[in-house]
């Protein structure tokens, strides 16, 4: 599938407005999705869960922000189903790579062990230590955007069947997350299926089911579900361990 680059508003469902001075491309390959964040006022940007695959997107993006400090690259866990360039890319940009404590990976230069938030002219980063889907998510919020990663996607939450999913732990990280959220932000999935969604945390409150069940239902029916495995399952944690 073509790699496709939009706005963040393109795909926000309910419409909800982004704040200035904040802006968002999403890079969408297949189903996986990649964020650039930035701040016109501060000149600071972020990114999110890049793939491999999108390395000329990524870097003709980043070159579009001219005179912009990037000021981290963020694996929000160790995908199983695509090769991840976020060490590649934090090197290229000369910014620090950030990921879970538990990821594997030895080219990780920040490793978040508990919940932290690391300060920017924009605002705190801040940084959740989310296990569930696996033992090694993090969920990062910055100004009005949470990036729920393969923790919570469009009206639904990620899967836990894969190695290291908890569905107990997953609960948990949702109730922490519904705390540390406001109802204005945005709420930016890991992957869609439908082309590339996303809605406010608000509009996700009423119509993700995953956010509002109790801990008993949840783990029932999150421990109930048996995917097919990831294509590039093998290549993806071969590559992304090392």
């Amino acid at each position: 599938m073509k790699t496709i680059v939009k706005d963040v508003e393109e795909i926000i469902k309910d419409k909800t407005k982004i704040p200035e001075p904040w802006g968002t491309k999403v890079i969408i390959n297949d189903d996986n999705m990649t964020y650039l964040t930035w701040n016109e006022q501060t000149k600071e940007a972020i990114f999110v869960d890049p793939m491999k695959d999108d390395w000329d997107v990524l870097i003709k993006e980043a070159n579009n922000l001219n005179g912009y400090r990037f000021i981290a690259v963020i694996d929000t866990h160790t995908h199983a189903d695509h090769i991840s360039c976020a060490a590649s890319l934090a090197e290229r940009l000369q910014t620090p790579l950030i990921q879970h404590q538990l990821s594997p990976s030895q080219r990780i230069h920040l490793r978040v062990s508990k919940d932290t938030a690391l300060p920017t002219t924009s605002g705190p980063l801040k940084l959740l230590v989310t296990p569930g889907h696996t033992a090694d998510c993090i969920t990062p919020i910055w100004g009005p955007f949470i990036y729920g990663g393969d923790m919570i996607l469009f009206n639904d939450t990620g899967r836990d069947d894969l190695p290291g999913g908890n569905p107990a732990t997953h609960w948990e990280s949702l109730q922490k997350i519904k705390a540390n959220s406001k109802l204005e932000m945005v709420m930016l999935p890991g992957h869609d299926g439908q082309g590339g969604q996303a809605s406010s945390w608000a509009s996700q409150l009423k119509e993700n089911a995953g956010l509002s069940q109790d801990k008993e239902t949840f783990i029932k029916d999150a421990g109930s579900y048996v995917g097919p495995s990831p294509k590039l399952l093998k290549e993806s944690l071969f590559e992304n361990f090392k």
